[in-house]
């Protein structure tokens, strides 16, 4: 008899342990990012997570950052698998799923954020996303303005596309991005984000680039000298999400998500303009000097190597014409 009562409160437990956030009253949401938890990734994260739990008092949305569900290879296969809900970070990092996405890869296709958001909420894009669902059940729900334009952090001055023969940056492993510097006549190298402080430090590479907070925040600036303004690649960061969690929402949730995206978007872009300012005037004060470079000879090589940067991809290649031409 005891021994019977003892399985079934150890039953009861177990069932108490495993069913969590139900038995608690909440559904739960998982968004992860690979960056810092000063970062603005990790400040989007946190408005979008008011935005939603104000709306729907029985959801919580849990943030992990700093890679905590895995890195970027990690969190992709996650939503493919329906183990991740959401990620967020830059769309090129989706550039292997679906051919088109390379174009996000690409640099001077933009003149601003507000020409990518444009781009974003087109006809053209929205294709592309439907393919994306199709092949790798990841859809986009949204994308925050975080001032993330890339510049250049470098031990060398970059005044013009001249100085950037044999210069050694660092670049994401991604073809496209590797394949611009290399029309520029640098010597791109991948290395793992947590290399980069020690190999600018030490002469190993000369430059990196990324938006000025991000290398900011993770001090980037101390090895170096120059701040490049080139200007190169506009982002915004894309909140992509598995269908498998997205498919067992009401249209109701769908709504309250997505208009979420757009409060981390507007609380983001007002974050980072009070920011960027300090930061930039604390780089200075510290020594470092803000180039303005001269882009056009930059533009010319990716336009006159696009083939090639494309890897000739025929789908890719339309897309970057239709951006070029602003017909999207």
């Amino acid at each position: 008899m005891k021994k019977t009562l003892l399985i079934v409160c150890l039953s009861l437990v177990l069932a108490i342990s495993f069913a969590g956030p139900s038995f608690a009253g909440k559904k739960v949401c998982k968004l992860g990012h690979v960056n810092s938890p000063a970062s603005i990734f990790q400040f989007g994260a946190l408005a979008f997570k008011e935005a939603v739990e104000k709306e729907l008092p029985d959801w919580e949305v849990e943030v992990y950052p700093a890679g905590q569900l895995g890195g970027t290879l990690a969190m992709i296969q996650g939503m493919t698998l329906g183990t991740v809900d959401i990620y967020t970070e830059f769309i090129s990092v989706l550039a292997d799923l679906v051919p088109e996405y390379k174009v996000f890869a690409v640099h001077y296709k933009f003149d601003s954020v507000d020409e990518y958001e444009k781009f974003m909420d087109s006809e053209t894009f929205a294709k592309m996303n439907e393919k994306m669902i199709k092949r790798n059940g990841i859809t986009n729900i949204g994308n925050m303005r975080a001032g993330s334009v890339y510049n250049h952090f470098s031990n060398k001055p970059m005044r013009s596309v001249a100085d950037a023969k044999g210069i050694i940056n660092r670049v994401a492993q991604m073809a496209p991005l590797v394949g611009c510097w290399k029309s520029y006549g640098a010597k791109p190298t991948s290395m793992d984000w947590g290399e980069i402080y020690t190999s600018l430090q030490t002469g190993v590479l000369d430059s990196v680039d990324n938006p000025i907070l991000d290398m900011y925040d993770e001090k980037f600036y101390e090895p170096i000298k120059y701040v490049n303004m080139t200007n190169n690649l506009y982002n915004m960061i894309s909140y992509n999400t598995s269908m498998a969690f997205w498919s067992r929402l009401s249209d109701k949730e769908k709504a309250v998500f997505k208009k979420a995206t757009k409060v981390a978007s507007e609380k983001g872009a007002v974050e980072v303009e009070k920011r960027l300012g300090g930061v930039i005037a604390e780089l200075k004060k510290s020594g470092k000097e803000f180039i303005e470079t001269d882009t056009s000879g930059f533009k010319k090589a990716v336009a006159e190597n696009i083939d090639t940067i494309l890897k000739g991809d025929k789908d890719a290649i339309a897309v970057y014409k239709k951006i070029m031409a602003k017909e999207y």
